[in-house]
């Protein structure tokens, strides 16, 4: 899966301009770099490829989370309903934003489950952010009807699903916006690296200034002489970063293209199993195929395919035990709600009424994750490598 397996000449040669040219700030020296905006580009690039009006480049994907977050309008004490199951940045982004993270529980999509979201909403909730497991998107028609009929907003965190579509649409393309990673275990990377897409000029000025210290940037002017528009931090992506970007684009439908034929290769090969179940998907055409990701009867039946795989020299996961994707592993989440209920000399409203996240929560996550077996899918894959996949998952097989 990693972009990082596609990188060849033109990403040095990207790479070699940029330090020869030694311009690598995304904004300064406008007088003598001739006019010539990496990151811009890569932005611009971006947004006319995913079909969005938008899209700012930052530092990394957790960072376009907290930032979209931060500029939404939300106020501190603020309910986001999202996963249990999902990379713990998206409950931190919610954390830092003084915001509280409400994880309703999931479907056998692997995403947030809408049917069960409305149990959820209180008068202090005000977005839901589904996250696209996995490269599989969430029931994006559902969400935006119950955040219609509630008066929500939707935002979407796609850092997992760059490339991924629903209903014709890409990812990050449909809520409010749209958060990407492009770290080095995402279909394109630049090695550390986040974008965030919205339609919504307002929004999109709002996160322009806040990444960059509120800085009103100006090709006229060096920098320093701008104006300032309001406090921020700094996010920014760098030149080299921005130059990265624009190679791996250009290679993104040749990644998702391999994925898919070595994906179903496989499954071609293996075919129809009882008990075997694919996980469900909103839109299987259009998921990533990042992964092959198999529901088993019972959480007994699922260890004893993961080890019978496991037999053959193929890894083959569980996510019931991904602790840095599953909230029942994060003691750490747990303390920082105890302390806040604590109060640690604060009385206000939303620290006495944080929830206490209890390790044996979600018992319908739970009873999905553990009835799980997952391969991974690569970009690059030998016929040897895709041959002794469809062995092993036929030798597990033999166990249900």
């Amino acid at each position: 899966m990693p972009g990082f397996e596609l990188f060849d000449q033109r990403e040095i040669d990207a790479v070699t301009d940029v330090i020869k040219r030694k311009m690598v700030h995304r904004y300064s020296f406008v007088r003598t770099r001739d006019e010539i905006y990496k990151c811009e580009e890569f932005e611009n690039a971006v947004a006319q490829k995913m079909g969005a009006k938008y899209c700012l480049a930052v530092n990394n994907g957790s960072a376009a989370l907290y930032i979209a977050l931060k500029n939404s309008g939300l106020e501190p004490g603020d309910e986001v309903i999202t996963t249990p199951f999902t990379f713990i940045a998206s409950i931190e982004a919610i954390l830092q934003c003084g915001l509280i993270p409400v994880l309703a529980e999931i479907d056998e999509s692997l995403n947030l489950n809408p049917e069960g979201v409305a149990d959820y909403i209180t008068d202090r909730t005000r977005a839901i952010m589904p996250v696209h497991m996995f490269g599989g998107c969430a029931d994006l028609d559902a969400f935006q009807e119950i955040c219609l009929d509630n008066g929500l907003s939707l935002f979407e965190d796609a850092c997992q699903a760059i490339g991924a579509k629903y209903h014709g649409k890409f990812s990050g393309t449909i809520g409010k916006w749209g958060a990407y990673s492009l770290d080095p275990y995402k279909v394109i990377t630049v090695g550390e690296g986040g974008l965030i897409l919205t339609d919504d000029e307002s929004l999109y000025h709002r996160m322009e200034y806040y990444h960059d210290h509120g800085h009103i940037h100006s090709k006229i002017i060096e920098r320093g002489a701008e104006g300032k528009a309001c406090l921020g931090f700094n996010f920014r992506m760098s030149e080299i970063e921005g130059a990265l970007g624009l190679v791996q684009l250009s290679k993104i439908d040749t990644a998702l293209e391999r994925m898919k034929n070595n994906r179903d290769r496989v499954l071609n090969e293996v075919g129809a199993i009882d008990g075997l179940k694919l996980r469900n998907c909103s839109d299987a055409d259009g998921e990533i195929a990042m992964n092959i990701i198999y529901l088993l009867p019972d959480a007994s039946i699922a260890r004893k395919f993961q080890n019978a795989a496991k037999e053959l020299g193929v890894a083959c996961g569980n996510f019931s035990d991904n602790s840095w994707h599953y909230a029942r592993h994060w003691e750490v989440l747990r303390d920082y709600s105890a302390k806040l209920r604590a109060n640690s000399g604060c009385n206000c409203d939303s620290c006495n009424s944080y929830p206490l996240y209890r390790p044996n929560e979600w018992p319908v996550t739970q009873s999905i994750l553990e009835r799980t077996a997952v391969f991974g899918i690569d970009v690059n894959m030998s016929d040897e490598s895709i041959n002794l996949m469809i062995k092993a998952i036929k030798h597990g097989a033999k166990t249900i």
